[in-house]
């Protein structure tokens, strides 16, 4: 029997420190449609995006009401990949890789980046909402840019855990 767990077993460790090369980079919430999320692939390989998703949580929700599929789409070595809302004033930018129209998120939505079922990143804590924004008296999510500090090598994968938008 517990042969029969050893491939689950190496599965999960191998899908595991593939999912940790990516995680989210950068969190844009500025007025109107002026949304963004950057991602980061800090691996000297590229990472295929196929099985990704970022999905968007609103106002304390437990169900996303937005999911953005990343399939088909690939991170360079050590490179960004940038999503924004089709209607941003950046949006045609070169440096966005991808636009989606669907509604998004603000100050007080959570924010899950997924491999499959697994959660390689958040923003937020999912469940809660928190008011008009997340905020740590530091740092806020209503109408800011937040990027994460150097040194930072994987994302948060406790989506429901307590949010701190300067910890990170």
């Amino acid at each position: 029997m517990k042969l029969r767990m050893l491939p689950a077993i190496i599965a999960s460790i191998i899908s595991s420190s593939v999912s940790a090369n990516v995680f989210i980079s950068e969190y844009i919430e500025g007025s109107g449609n002026n949304k963004a999320i950057e991602l980061y692939n800090n691996s000297g390989q590229a990472q295929n995006l196929d099985g990704y998703a970022l999905k968007f949580y609103f106002n304390g929700s437990t169900s996303a009401g937005t999911t953005i599929d990343l399939s088909g789409h690939t991170i360079e070595p050590n490179s960004t990949f940038v999503i924004s809302h089709a209607d941003a004033v950046f949006a045609d930018m070169p440096y966005i890789n991808l636009t989606n129209s669907a509604s998004w998120f603000n100050g007080d939505d959570a924010i899950i980046l997924e491999n499959g079922e697994q959660v390689i990143d958040s923003i937020g804590q999912l469940g809660v909402d928190p008011g008009s924004q997340w905020s740590d008296g530091v740092a806020s999510t209503q109408n800011n840019t937040l990027r994460r500090a150097d040194g930072i090598q994987a994302g948060d994968t406790v989506a429901d855990d307590a949010f701190y938008p300067s910890v990170e």
